[in-house]
């Protein structure tokens, strides 16, 4: 969804959309266009690191593909995301025998949706490289009251997780959920640019039906620990899925948005 007249030009789309060829022929294009703003910016940033303008960093985040998450599981939430698929660590995770990282979704889904992994990509280009103003994340517009950091990958470097920070110090009247495994990466971030307020940090556990031994008392950020568990371990040793793959949304009064 574009904006009016103001000239926002941020792409919005569902993950549901169909990819027919002309569909997919739009979306490389999109792509191509979107890539060579990004590289003369880049390349720009090289040589002139202080050089950039507001409407510079206007034009990279402008190029960021947001998610309007219109039916499963994410209902109702947007979220933005890079791909695993150019993550160094989702890789490394993806090859250890005992890490959840080997049944990853996202990869899966990416293989065949080109188009959501070309564009997550962009998105990884641009956040991990440079540093952007929180006054240029307005530019976005972000419809749903929640925003979801990362459905579809998760950070490499402290750069994009301080990207991520400003984005949600932009809209501060959303309450954003970030899920991560990388929580060394987050702890220097939140080092430097502190917690919004209006964050909830989720820490993803590595392996199948073990938590994660987090030390609370030194990430003290972290609001949660996301397991994932087998039916047949949570049945023998008396543990309450409060997910199951069910919708993040409350549909009740007072249900929880948010796993503890």
């Amino acid at each position: 969804m574009e904006t009016n007249n103001e000239r926002k030009p941020i792409l919005t789309t569902t993950i549901n959309l169909p990819y027919t060829k002309g569909t997919y022929n739009i979306f490389t294009k999109t792509c191509l266009a979107i890539f060579s703003i990004i590289m003369t910016i880049l390349e720009k940033v090289k040589t002139f690191t202080d050089s950039l303008s507001m409407q510079d960093y206007k034009k990279l985040v402008s190029g960021l593909w947001i998610v309007n998450h219109m039916s499963n599981k994410l209902e109702g939430i947007c979220s933005v995301s890079s791909s695993v698929w150019d993550n160094v660590f989702c890789a490394c995770r993806m090859k250890l025998a005992d890490c959840i990282c080997k049944y990853c979704y996202a990869h899966n889904q990416q293989s065949y949706q080109t188009g959501l992994r070309e564009h997550n990509i962009l998105n990884g280009i641009i956040l991990r490289n440079v540093l952007i103003p929180v006054k240029a994340f307005k530019t976005l517009n972000i419809i749903f009251p929640y925003l979801r950091i990362e459905s579809f990958g998760d950070v490499a470097n402290v750069i994009q997780a301080r990207n991520y920070i400003r984005i949600i110090k932009a809209f501060p009247r959303k309450r954003c959920a970030i899920w991560s495994k990388n929580i060394a990466i987050w702890e220097e971030a939140f080092r430097l640019e502190g917690k919004p307020t209006n964050t909830t940090y989720i820490h993803s556990s590595s392996k199948l039906n073990v938590p994660d031994n987090i030390d609370l008392s030194r990430y003290t950020f972290v609001d949660h620990i996301f397991t994932v568990y087998t039916k047949q371990y949570a049945k023998k040793n008396n543990i309450t899925i409060n997910c199951g793959g069910r919708k993040c949304m409350p549909q009740k009064k007072n249900q929880l948005l948010f796993p503890k």
